[in-house]
């Protein structure tokens, strides 16, 4: 029937989009943050807890283009990480562990701005216009993440830093290949950090001004339980022909809405590496209680995802980690042990990937 074909069509557009969205927001215990390129002393441990709101009302295709209607994606992360520092040598080093629980608030959808006439019928026929599609929501742990640290430089005097940083996702979180979002993309993630870190104005131990930049580089493994899940898409509003269409063809009552086709074919995940870049500009105001204020700007690129379907078709899954974010930070001690950060977050260009705007809250401990 043209009707089941055009269903199929549609979801095929729109299927798994945002797979691996949890996976990302996952990561933010090792986002890096200002200050985290200081080296810490020896023997310390440190733990942090990040909550963090993210919310989308539009997403963005793999060529950038964006639909702003019909979209709301939203997560409530809770990130726990800790850190124990030590000597290497002459030199500060450590290892750490980061866990997190992804919880998708409310109805997830995503808007699409038209759903095309389905083949077969009359010239002139016209598309079913806007739409939108539900996205099922996978709610539990992401993949816990085990990393280690060594600053191979640290000059206290000038201020100046440069931390490498490696770690390791493994796949053990919650997963479902039936559902679109997902807490994890259920794959192995190798990652390598690096940051660099330098006073530009003033004295670091006083009010000063400095450069902080961070790069990191993933490589991942392949997710062999995966699903090209496609979700239900309907139309917003259908044009008067295709009721009469529904009803002479197919018996359907007038305004019925044949889009509602989803499903899920099992398939191999495959994700090409991908890197990011961070710059902050820290700003330390009073330094009695080390208070910062940092503008900042997040880039990422590559990251492309692709299915490999059982009969060996390659199916572009149309997620890319390709965005462009203006990021704020102020932090403070309001202890001698105590230290909390309140970031927030704006995306400005994304491609095959929401465009969020989101807060954070870490509150960090000293012991």
């Amino acid at each position: 029937m043209w009707i089941q074909r055009l269903g199929e069509r549609a979801c095929l557009t729109l299927a798994t989009l945002l797979l691996s969205l949890g996976a990302h927001a996952a990561r933010a215990g090792s986002d890096p943050y200002p200050g985290e390129g200081i080296a810490p002393p020896a023997n310390l441990n440190i733990v942090l807890v990040y909550q963090r709101f993210t919310d989308a009302g539009s997403y963005a295709q793999p060529d950038g283009s964006v639909y702003s209607h019909n979209t709301r994606i939203s997560t409530d992360a809770m990130v726990v990480r800790y850190i124990r520092t030590f000597n290497v040598g002459s030199m500060v080093g450590g290892v750490q562990a980061v866990g997190s629980y992804i919880n998708y608030l409310g109805n997830q959808e995503l808007g699409t701005g038209n759903i095309a006439a389905p083949a077969g019928l009359p010239r002139g026929t016209p598309s079913y216009g806007p739409g939108h599609a539900a996205l099922s929501a996978n709610n539990g742990f992401a993949e816990p993440l085990i990393g280690a640290f060594l600053f191979p430089y640290a000059d206290r005097q000038t201020g100046t830093y440069w931390v490498v940083a490696p770690w390791i996702g493994v796949p053990l979180g919650s997963y479902s290949s039936e559902s679109t979002l997902n807490a994890t993309s259920n794959l192995w993630t190798f990652e390598m950090e690096t940051g660099f870190r330098t006073t530009l104005l003033g004295s670091p131990t006083g009010r000063n001004l400095a450069l902080e930049l961070w790069g990191e580089g993933y490589v991942f493994g392949t997710n062999g339980d995966a699903g090209s899940t496609s979700p239900a898409v309907y139309a917003n509003n259908i044009p008067s022909v295709y009721d009469t269409l529904n009803t002479i063809t197919h018996g359907l009552v007038p305004d019925s809405n044949p889009l509602r086709q989803a499903s899920t074919v099992s398939a191999h995940l495959h994700e090409q590496p991908s890197a990011e870049l961070r710059v902050y500009l820290p700003y330390e105001f009073f330094p009695p209680t080390h208070a910062v204020v940092s503008p900042g700007l997040f880039q990422s690129f590559g990251g492309k995802q692709t299915y490999t379907l059982s009969d060996g078709r390659k199916v572009d899954a149309g997620t890319r980690t390709q965005t462009t974010q203006l990021r704020l930070v102020v932090s403070t001690f309001i202890s001698p042990h105590v230290e909390v950060m309140l970031a927030g977050s704006y995306d400005l260009v994304a491609h095959g990937a929401p465009l969020n705007r989101g807060v954070m809250l870490r509150i960090g401990t000293f012991f």
